[in-house]
C-alpha cells in the first residue's frame, strides 16, 4: 500500500524540492499535470520581460540590438538546451516553431541524400509532423515520397534503399509510448538513412542522448517540460557532422554569412547559425531564458531520477485506487515518455470533472487521458491528491455531468 505519508516522505527527501520555489505555484490547490501541454511560469518571466521593455524597448530600442544581446538568443539558448538532450555546444539552435524546423530539416536530409526520394513516418506521429511532410511531398513533386508506417509496425521494416530520412516523434503524444531511438537510427545509417527525431514531448523529462545515439538531426518545443511559456520558440539540433553540408531550405538573412552586408546573394553562415531565418522572437527568447537559466544549474542525472519516480508513483497510485482504469501507457519506464495516459470512453468530460476538482490534465481523442509529470515542479504529494480526486469522480460518476471543455 501506497500511503500519503510515503508522498510527504519522498517530497523532504527530494533534492529537486528547493526548484519548486522558482516557478509560480498553482492557485487555489491547483494541481497541474499538464506539463505535456504547457510548463509552469519561472516567477522571473514577468520582471524579466518588464524589464525588457521599459530598458530595451522602450528606452534603447534599435540599439538593443547588440547592447541587449537579443541576435546572439538563438546560439545561446541553444548551447543551455544542450545537454539535456545529449549534443554538443554549437548543434542546437532556438529559432522559430516545431513545424518550421521540421520543414528546414527535412528538406536539408534530403538535399544531402540525392537519389533517395523517401522520407518514412509513422501514422500516429502527431499530426503537424505528417502535414509538413505531406505538403513537403506536394512541393517537390516526383523527387519525394511520403511512406506512412501503420500503427504498431516497426519503422525499421519500412526503410529500404530508397529512404532518405527517417522522421519519428521519440514519445507518442497520446500514449507516452518511448521508441528506441538508438536501435531505430541504427537500422537507419545502416540503410544510408539518416534519422530526425522530435523531442516535444521528451526534453526536459525523460533522458535523451541524440549524439550517443548517432541522431543526425532533432526538433522539439520549449513550452512544455521546459517552460518556456506560451507560444515559446522551438529548438532545433544538427549534429555537428553535417552543419555545414546541409543547405538551408528557408534563406533568410539571418542564416546568411554577412547578415548586415546586405548582399544581393544568399551565402549561408558557417556551422548551425545557417539554419536561423527570420528574425528572433526578442520577447519570447527573455521569457525562455529564465527557464533555462534553471535548468542549467541542475544535473540531468536528478531531473531524470524525479521524473522517474513521478512516473512510478502515478501508475502505483492508479493500480491502487482506480484498478479499472486501463492504463494505455508503458508499464516500463524505459519504455515511457513524458507523461502516463489512461482510457476512459468519455475522456474529455473526465478531463472536465477533474478540471472542477481542481486537478488540470489533458484529453486526446478518441479516449485518452493524459497526465504530464514536470519534474521541476510537481511534487509527490501532488500526485496523492490528484489520484483520490480522480477516484471519487469515477466512484460517484461525476464526469458524466460535466461537459466537456473545448481543448486544442
Amino acid at each position: 500500500m501506497i500511503t500519503y505519508e510515503q508522498c510527504q516522505a519522498m517530497d523532504r527527501a527530494d533534492p529537486l524540492a528547493p526548484v519548486q520555489d522558482l516557478f509560480d505555484r498553482p492557485p487555489g490547490g491547483r494541481i497541474y499535470l499538464d506539463a505535456n501541454s504547457i510548463g509552469a511560469m519561472p516567477k522571473a518571466a514577468p520582471q524579466r520581460l518588464r524589464q525588457l521593455m521599459a530598458d530595451g524597448w522602450s528606452r534603447d530600442r534599435r540599439r538593443s540590438w547588440s547592447t541587449g544581446e537579443w541576435l546572439s538568443a538563438p546560439k545561446r539558448l541553444g548551447d543551455r538546451i544542450a545537454p539535456l538532450i545529449g549534443a554538443a555546444p554549437g548543434e542546437v539552435l532556438v529559432c522559430d516553431s516545431t513545424s518550421i524546423n521540421l520543414f528546414k530539416l527535412l528538406a536539408g536530409a534530403l538535399k544531402l541524400r540525392p537519389g533517395r526520394r523517401v522520407i518514412v513516418s509513422e501514422a500516429g506521429n502527431f499530426p503537424s509532423n505528417l502535414y509538413i511532410a505531406q505538403g513537403l511531398d506536394d512541393l517537390l513533386g516526383q523527387a519525394c515520397e511520403f511512406r506512412l508506417v501503420p500503427e504498431g509496425d516497426d519503422p525499421a521494416g519500412y526503410i529500404d534503399q530508397d529512404t532518405a530520412v527517417l522522421s519519428l516523434s521519440l514519445v507518442d503524444y497520446r500514449t507516452g509510448q518511448r521508441l528506441h531511438m538508438d536501435r531505430l537510427t541504427q537500422v537507419a545509417h545502416q540503410a544510408g538513412a539518416l534519422a530526425l527525431w522530435d523531442l516535444s514531448h521528451a526534453a526536459g523529462a525523460i533522458p535523451v542522448d541524440l549524439n550517443a545515439a548517432g541522431a543526425d538531426f532533432a526538433v522539439g518545443c520549449t513550452y512544455k517540460y521546459l517552460c518556456g511559456g506560451p507560444g515559446a520558440p522551438a529548438f532545433l539540433f544538427t549534429a555537428g557532422r553535417h552543419q555545414d553540408a546541409v543547405k538551408p531550405a528557408l534563406t533568410g538573412w539571418m542564416g546568411h554569412a554577412a547578415q548586415f552586408e546586405f548582399a544581393t546573394g544568399y551565402v549561408p553562415a558557417p556551422g548551425i547559425g545557417r539554419q536561423l531565418c527570420g528574425t528572433p522572437p526578442v520577447l519570447a527568447n527573455a521569457v525562455l531564458e529564465t527557464a533555462l537559466e534553471i535548468w542549467s544549474t541542475l544535473a540531468p542525472h536528478d531531473i531524470h531520477a524525479k521524473h522517474a519516480a513521478l512516473s512510478r508513483l502515478l501508475i502505483g497510485l492508479l493500480d491502487q485506487r482506480c484498478p479499472g482504469v486501463p492504463l494505455v501507457s508503458p508499464r516500463a519506464y524505459g519504455s515511457q515518455g513524458g507523461h502516463i495516459s489512461i482510457s476512459h470512453p468519455d475522456g474529455a468530460a473526465l478531463v472536465e470533472a477533474l478540471a472542477r476538482r481542481g486537478v488540470i490534465c489533458s484529453h486526446r481523442a478518441p479516449d485518452t487521458v493524459r497526465f504530464g509529470l514536470g519534474p521541476l515542479t510537481l511534487r509527490y504529494g501532488d500526485l496523492w491528491h490528484a489520484v483520490d480526486r480522480l477516484a471519487d469522480i469515477l466512484a460517484d460518476e461525476t464526469w458524466r455531468v460535466a461537459a466537456p471543455a473545448s481543448e486544442i
